[in-house]
């Protein structure tokens, strides 16, 4: 019988090919060494599996599980379920970690077990692979994790390092939350653990036109926005109403889920706020949201700067519609 590792080093790819050989290379010239490398090829297309089957052919650490796409959420769950080791490290595809990062995370957890998540602060890359320098920092406290989970993610996902037990006993990530996953899970973990991130930058995370912050920024949105919603609840005292549902209910509903009346229009007109420079909004499917916020009577901040957007953006006839709207809504 194989012994256990130390860590599990766990990663999703979907044709990932771009970025992929340097993602892997990254983990395996870490300096600690004691861990295994579970690889979910989540239905590629590419040439992602061919990548990842010569790091499996030259390194028994490397173990890969090939299959149909899945879609990430089922398979980090795979992946958590997976695990041998007490600490789950999560890896993106496309980005690189720095060669000391496992080990300095490692070290920090043994010594802190308190400590549930432990991210780290990062540099970023740009497509071509050139670092960028990032002056902001994520909080290194417990209270400053809270203090930001307020307002967004207070850890980078694909820096942070778990206890894998943790992770399972609450459930793992949750299919409703699509493209805020990692945002539900902080907010989860944070009733149950200390959360910290590392002052060292030791991940290299990547920005890309591709990314889930880019192409469904909405639904990121609303995913965070509720989420939040229900972390509220749950701190009121009340149960999540969100730990057995695959998909988010329509937003009208939010009244009678929380028992708030008003709280589906409020959380439309914010997402209306959050998404307007977005490309669903200014060229996608997404503007007659924002017609409909702007015929109310509150309307939503920011609608005349939208119609300039709209006109800079080549949409004039989005700008006509939108300002004859706000001229005479009723």
């Amino acid at each position: 019988m194989h012994r256990q590792p130390a860590i599990s080093v766990i990663m999703s790819v979907y044709n990932g090919g771009k970025y992929l050989y340097s993602a892997v290379q990254s983990i395996i010239d870490q300096d600690f060494a004691d861990f295994e490398f579970i690889i979910v090829n989540d239905g590629s297309t590419d040439n992602s599996i061919d990548i990842l089957n010569h790091f499996a052919r030259s390194d028994p650490r490397v173990k890969i599980i090939d299959r149909a796409n899945k879609g990430l959420i089922v398979s980090l769950n795979e992946l958590v379920m997976a695990a041998r080791a007490p600490y789950l490290a999560r890896m993106d595809a496309d980005d690189a970690a720095m060669p000391r990062r496992l080990g300095l995370q490692f070290a920090f957890l043994e010594a802190n077990p308190d400590v549930g998540v432990l991210g780290t602060n990062t540099h970023e890359l740009d497509s071509d692979g050139r670092i960028i320098e990032c002056r902001d920092f994520y909080p290194d406290d417990n209270d400053g994790v809270l203090a930001l989970l307020q307002l967004r993610p207070a850890l980078c996902h694909p820096s942070a390092m778990m206890r894998t037990q943790l992770v399972r006993t609450i459930g793992g990530y949750r299919n409703a939350f699509a493209h805020a996953e990692d945002y539900d899970l902080w907010l989860r973990m944070s009733r149950q653990t200390t959360i910290r991130n590392l002052p060292e930058r030791l991940l290299l995370y990547r920005r890309s036109e591709g990314q889930v912050s880019q192409r469904y920024a909405i639904q990121q949105s609303l995913s965070a926005r509720i989420a939040r919603i229900a972390h509220d609840y749950v701190l009121a005292g009340h149960n999540d109403p969100f730990d057995n549902l695959d998909a988010l209910p329509p937003l009208e509903s939010l009244d009678q889920i929380f028992g708030q009346p008003g709280l589906a229009a409020e959380t439309n007109k914010w997402l209306v706020e959050q998404s307007l420079y977005t490309d669903d909004v200014l060229h996608g499917p997404a503007f007659p949201a924002v017609l409909e916020q702007a015929r109310l009577k509150d309307g939503f901040a920011g609608a005349w700067r939208t119609v300039l957007r709209l006109l800079v953006a080549g949409q004039p006839m989005r700008a006509g519609a939108l300002g004859r709207t706000l001229i005479f809504k009723r």
